[in-house]
């Protein structure tokens, strides 16, 4: 397992469309889930000083990180493997698999 963090720009990144970005890449995610298919969305992080959206994955392979993006209909422009991430316990400020807009 490893991490991999997928980017895209796009000017189109508006606060409800992010949220739905996030909830389709987190329910692909989990439909394409099986015991040999570990890929797991882990954050997304919306820069819209760049016109950017990263999401960090934890997978055993870059292909199931890109399945997932497919399903999604959003392949990655960059998919960056051998992420160092270091998400400290506690410090994330809406909970584990949460958006700040759901709650």
């Amino acid at each position: 397992m490893g991490f991999f963090l997928a980017e895209w720009h796009r000017s189109a990144f508006t606060d409800p469309a992010i949220t739905k970005f996030v909830a389709l890449l987190e329910s692909c995610s989990a439909a394409v889930a099986t015991t040999e298919f570990s890929a797991r969305l882990l954050l997304v992080l919306s820069v819209s000083a760049d016109d950017a959206v990263y999401a960090l994955f934890t997978a055993g392979s870059a292909q199931e990180v890109l399945r997932v993006c497919t399903r999604a209909g959003a392949l990655p422009q960059r998919l960056t493997p051998d992420v160092d991430a270091r998400i400290l316990a506690g410090a994330m400020p809406y909970g584990s698999g949460s958006s700040a807009s759901s709650n």
